[in-house]
């Protein structure tokens, strides 16, 4: 989601987060579940956004919802009749949607896993009588296979799932440090991880 605080997103974001089937609502996006062979994991990367924006007017017979960003910038979304306590939400509520991502590479044993892709989509909303919001994450795991190792190039070249050759080259000096233990035949499980949370804050009193 880039940029993540465009009026667009927002809208993306918010028709389908609320709308979602499940009952309970959860903070963070759930991986994917966990192999049970244990290799040597390392994160890549971790990215985390948040945008707020307030409610200035609601038109409950269209349901369309006017939000106002913190820089100003108004937007008008639209609550379908699946978004859950529509009639709970108040001007002057605030809005506010993170968005998290993270991305991480795994080394198993050789033979230890099937190569292919996994993934997983995990959705939650707020229970029946709160104020709207919810969370849905999703995450996808690739397993593929080590077939060539070049130490003086720090490139390896792994087999996917598809049958195809794809050589990645090891540009941080703290992982190339790292190859020499590799070993022909190894799997290498790739994860990404990305979750949206909108959770609704009633308006302050006095305001």
């Amino acid at each position: 989601m880039s940029p993540f605080l465009r009026p667009s997103a927002c809208l993306l974001v918010a028709a389908v987060t609320l709308a979602l089937p499940m009952a309970a609502f959860a903070q963070s996006a759930a991986p994917a579940a966990a192999s049970t062979v244990h290799g040597t994991a390392f994160e890549l990367d971790r990215h985390e956004e948040t945008e707020s924006a307030t409610v200035t007017h609601i038109d409950r017979q269209s349901r369309f919802v006017t939000l106002r960003g913190t820089k100003g910038d108004e937007f008008t979304i639209e609550a379908g009749p699946e978004v859950r306590n529509f009639a709970q939400l108040r001007e002057g509520d605030v809005v506010t949607i993170t968005y998290q991502a993270a991305s991480a590479i795994e080394i198993l044993p050789a033979n230890s896993a099937e190569l292919g892709v996994e993934s997983q989509v995990d959705a939650a909303r707020t229970p029946k009588g709160a104020l709207p919001g919810g969370v849905v994450g999703q995450s996808i795991s690739v397993t593929s296979k080590i077939t060539a190792i070049d130490l003086t190039a720090h490139t390896v070249t792994l087999g996917g799932p598809d049958g195809k050759q794809r050589k990645v080259e090891v540009h941080d000096p703290a992982r190339q440090a790292r190859m020499a233990q590799l070993k022909v035949g190894d799997l290498v499980r790739m994860t990404y991880v990305e979750g949206v949370a909108v959770e609704v804050t009633p308006k302050a009193k006095g305001k």
